[in-house]
């Protein structure tokens, strides 16, 4: 098993260790897990992951898996690119990283289970090690128990609105509740679309007397929902989109959110209740 450096000081690697996510999970507040393989799109991710956490005053944790103990020297390589990218984005941010035995859906959904983001970039098979067919992303947004963030589309964008996909109904309420969260987080607008008007002006205006500082708008939009968003994801900062309910598990990703995080132009966003 390589060594994992669990946290940097000064560009250095210290206190060398490993430690399982449950045990930690006591020890920290909130938290932003980015996982990360030294690929463009894993760097992406680290960016947006350590902007997100420097606005919202959270713990990020730089994590990657591995699979094969011989690959030791290349991991470490990897999250020491990770963590310095990260501190140079967000200075003051506290960053600590992990290195987990095993492939990569699994261990990143493990690591959803004590997080409260999961961040992830967009890269089509390999990825980190182990990765099935398709998209981590796609798959990780699928089954994770807490909000994953896929970064994709242009590089940084940092105009536009929050875009909230609704029409779902349960989900409704978290999508807009986020979208609101994160709009207020970079003095932005929420711009809430959807292809079935059903109460949306109304269920806006809630989240509006909760968040008075956040324009927003609502659009009633003709054609394919996933077709729509992707169309408005050309103009937004970020999109918003909600699980669909489905099975034992409770949450599945559905087409509309499968076609995002195949086919945005920003990061997009999965929010659960």
């Amino acid at each position: 098993m390589p060594p994992c450096p669990r946290a940097y000081e000064d560009g250095d690697i210290r206190n060398v260790q490993l430690f399982s996510w449950i045990e930690e999970a006591a020890m920290i507040g909130a938290r932003i897990v980015v996982g990360v393989d030294g690929s463009p799109g894993s760097r992406a991710a680290v960016q947006w992951a350590a902007a997100e956490a420097l606005m919202r005053g959270a713990e990020l944790r730089v994590l990657t898996a591995y699979h094969r103990p011989e690959t030791g020297a290349a991991t470490s390589a990897i999250l020491h690119a990770a963590v310095t990218h990260a501190r140079t984005v967000a200075p003051g941010v506290e960053v600590s990283c992990v290195a987990q035995a095993g492939y990569a859906v699994p261990v990143l959904l493990h690591a959803a289970e004590v997080a409260d983001m999961l961040v992830v970039g967009c890269r089509r098979g390999g990825g980190l090690p182990g990765a099935p067919h398709g998209t981590v992303g796609n798959q990780v947004a699928t089954h994770a128990r807490c909000c994953v963030v896929v970064v994709r589309g242009r590089a940084a964008p940092d105009t536009g609105p929050v875009v909230a996909g609704v029409g779902d109904g349960a989900a409704d309420g978290a999508v807009l509740g986020r979208a609101f969260e994160e709009a207020a987080l970079r003095h932005a607008e929420v711009l809430a679309v959807t292809t079935q008007d059903r109460g949306l002006a109304d269920s806006l205006a809630t989240w509006r007397d909760k968040f008075p500082e956040v324009p927003a708008e609502c659009e009633v939009a003709d054609g394919d929902p996933g077709k729509v968003l992707v169309d408005r994801s050309r103009r937004a900062r970020l999109v918003t989109v909600g699980p669909r309910r489905h099975g034992f598990e409770g949450v599945m990703l559905g087409a509309i959110g499968g076609r995002l995080v195949d086919h945005a132009d920003c990061p997009v966003l999965v929010a659960r209740p």
